[in-house]
Order: C-alpha cells, then structure tokens, then sequence
C-alpha cells in the first residue's frame, strides 16, 4: 500500500482513458488538469501501458487493471488501498459482471435514465467494506459521481474517453459487439450531453477530510 508520508496534498484521480484502443494518447487537457497534483489514482481501463509512464511525467502514479487493458499492458492489481496525506484511499475499476448489463439493458428499455445511482455508490463503498477507508475511487461507467456511504467518499471523475468504442462518432462494430455498442449508445445518449464530456478528477485531502472535485475537458 503506496504511502506519500505527506500531510494535506492534491491527488489527481483519471479513469478510462483507453489509449492504444480508441485514443491514441492521453488528451493536453487531461494532463494540464492533472498538472500540480502530488499523486496519481488511475481507476482502470488504461488499455496502454504508456499511460503511466505519461502521468509519471507530472507525478507518481497507482493503477489498477480494468476490463480493456490490451496485451502487453501492465499486470495491475484488481483493487488496492492507498495511503495519502493521513487518509486510506480505495481504489477499483468497479466493473460488477452481474449487474452491468442488466442495468444498460434496463435503460434502453425504459427509454429514459433510471434512478439507480445510489445503489452503485453502495456497490463501490462495499468493495472495501472491513478495510476502513476513507474514500473509495472507481472508473468503469464513464460517468463522474460524487457520493458517501456512512461516511465514506464515493468518488469516479468520468472518463477521458467517454463514448468508448463509439468515440468520434464512430461505428457500431459488426456482429454482437455492434449490437452491445448500439444499447451503451442509447444509455450513453439517456445520461445526457454534460455526463458525456471527457473529465478527470481531483481530490483535496487534508487534516479536516477529503474534497473531490471534476474537471471537465472540450
């Protein structure tokens, strides 16, 4: 468990960048927005292990695996809690297997977006129920949350790739994979313009507790 020893810092927080796979490399506004910060969260989906060395460059970096890495990426570990400026932090990508689909399935039937987002802000404080965090970061749903459970953070920046495999516009892929992209479109679509702008996050932590805040790029 990474600790900065350090009292009162910026912890810059980014998810989902997928490099390698639908972007080529991490965006100039994500990295000014990250510049400043004294320790980087990565919360999966990084897919190219050129990523880390990229946000080296501006501070250390503590990352996890997510459901895209591309071969050759770094073996990362699945969840892990850091200790920043006094604080115990978790962090995950959050993907939950048995529930995702349901819930992309879920929307596109209603048509509209459902009320479901405290339910996933207790899934992730429960990831790291018993190891007394302060906080908990996640990634996966490409959405920026701010939440507490029983005192705990709850906190996802977004991502830097929202659209995922539709990103630019681009196609649905053929066979079944289209007919996935097709559903997250129209769930995408049901969060709405400001939920699917790119964004990084930022958390404040000092002596009185955690602040977290989102960033939001062009």
């Amino acid at each position: 468990m990474p600790d900065t020893g350090v009292d009162g810092l910026v912890v810059g927080v980014i998810a989902d960048t997928h490099v390698g796979e639908f972007l080529d490399e991490i965006p100039r506004w994500a990295l000014d927005a990250l510049a400043g910060s004294d320790l980087i969260l990565h919360a999966g989906d990084l897919s190219d292990g050129s990523v880390i060395p990229a946000l080296e460059r501006i501070a250390p970096v503590v990352a996890v695996r997510g459901d895209h890495d591309l071969p050759g990426a770094p073996q990362l570990p699945a969840r892990v809690i850091v200790n920043a400026g006094g604080r115990r932090i978790g962090l995950v990508h959050g993907k939950r297997r048995s529930t995702d689909a349901l819930v992309v399935a879920a929307h596109a039937a209603a048509g509209r977006r459902l009320a479901w987002d405290a339910g996933r802000v207790r899934a992730m404080a429960r990831a790291f129920r018993g190891h007394h965090v302060d906080a908990v970061v996640f990634g996966h749903w490409h959405e920026a949350v701010i939440g507490e459970v029983d005192g705990v953070l709850v906190f996802s920046p977004g991502a830097v790739c929202p659209w995922g495999s539709l990103e630019g516009g681009r196609d649905p892929r053929p066979g079944a994979a289209g007919v996935a992209d097709r559903l997250v479109r129209r769930y995408r679509e049901q969060l709405g313009e400001r939920a699917m702008r790119p964004s990084v996050g930022r958390l404040a932590i000092a002596p009185t507790g955690i602040a977290a805040e989102v960033m939001t790029g062009p």
